[in-house]
């Protein structure tokens, strides 16, 4: 048996004698073969190659809770946004997830986890006294604050704003005000007309003028304020008129981008 193995050994070593480049070329491939085949092996341990997992539905769920589900099924998480605030989600409930809950995946996938904050973002309240309603309404909004209101009380001056309430109670400025508050811009309606009838008719004069006159002097007055209502009237008319074009101007803005919109995707 020996022999034969010596035998074959000689014989081999005469062909690569006489054959080395076929005999080296042959060696190659072979070794080729097989770091392919070990680095196939590798993939399919490193990738999980036929290894998939179905991933689970965590929405709506406390982050605590989806973790434990998540790690459960051996699979792994990260927070991928945890700033914004959302007032549907309770604070630290899982918004979104990604990949989708139900698809299959490779455990070496990533979830990514979109978490809603514990709190509101805090804003300080801007300083609104004596401007007028529709700026400070605006100037709000556009801080971030979600619910603001606007209400009109009888005073001289129309359209300033007097007062700013937060959730009901009066509030300084540069207070911190969360932005799911309820605030309400209270204004003057310009219905009260600052006119004092003893400014007219003075009593420490009454014993000095006769009835006619005084009579007159009513007349006045009467006359005086029914022109400062009529006037204080036109102004809120006036002012209704204007709110009504910006609305129907706005409208035509939106329809204006809405056929723009059209032809882009026309054009597209």
């Amino acid at each position: 048996m020996s022999n034969n193995n010596d035998k074959n050994t000689k014989g081999f070593d005469r062909f690569r004698d006489r054959h080395p480049i076929l005999v080296n070329s042959a060696l190659m491939v072979l070794a080729l073969v097989a770091l392919g085949y070990i680095a196939l092996l590798f993939i399919d341990v490193f990738t999980s190659h036929g290894q998939q997992v179905q991933v689970p539905d965590v929405r709506n769920m406390p982050l605590e809770k989806a973790i434990d589900i998540l790690e459960d099924a051996g699979l792994r998480w990260e927070i991928s946004d945890s700033t914004s605030f959302y007032e549907n989600y309770k604070p630290g409930a899982v918004i979104d997830q990604d990949p989708k809950a139900k698809s299959y995946i490779k455990k070496i996938r990533i979830i990514y986890l979109k978490v809603n904050a514990m709190h509101a973002p805090i804003i300080p309240l801007p300083k609104l006294v004596d401007l007028p309603g529709r700026q400070g309404v605006a100037m709000l909004k556009a801080m971030g604050f979600k619910h603001v209101d606007m209400d009109s009380v009888p005073s001289e001056m129309g359209g300033l704003i007097l007062q700013v309430t937060v959730d009901g109670h009066n509030v300084a400025p540069s207070t911190g005000v969360s932005v799911n508050s309820q605030i309400k811009i209270i204004v003057g309606d310009g219905s009260i007309v600052d006119l004092n009838p003893e400014q007219i008719l003075d009593p420490a004069m009454m014993d000095s003028i006769d009835e006619a006159n005084y009579k007159d002097a009513q007349e006045t007055y009467e006359q005086e304020l029914k022109e400062a209502q009529e006037r204080a009237e036109l102004e809120r008319k006036l002012q209704s008129s204007e709110e009504k074009k910006d609305k129907e101007k706005k409208k035509d803005q939106d329809k204006k981008s809405d056929k723009d919109k059209d032809k882009d995707k026309k054009k597209n």
